[in-house]
């Protein structure tokens, strides 16, 4: 079966369910997203992990660290990307 990928907080909620139980206090985004998937399911006590989620605990693997940026780039003068709008000289124009 295929899982969805988990951000940190969203695994470190799925396993704090799975080892204390029921909980409320779970943040909405988080909540949202794994109710959607069926991961986590509300119950009297409080939402509740599934077999699903458990299932998806141990097939998921956490969330690599993201590799180091470059520090320089490939051209010489440019410093990174600006995605502002340009500016041009229009002192010529009427």
């Amino acid at each position: 079966m295929i899982f969805p990928s988990l951000s940190d907080a969203e695994r470190s909620a799925l396993e704090e369910l799975a080892m204390q139980g029921p909980s409320r206090t779970i943040i909405v985004p988080i909540r949202g997203r794994l109710a959607l998937y069926r991961l986590i399911d509300e119950t009297p006590q409080g939402w509740s992990i599934t077999d699903l989620g458990r299932r998806a605990l141990q097939a998921v693997p956490p969330v690599a660290e993201t590799t180091p940026q470059k520090k320089g780039s490939s051209r010489s003068g440019e410093s990174g990307r600006h995605y502002g709008k340009k500016i041009r000289d229009t002192s010529w124009f009427g």
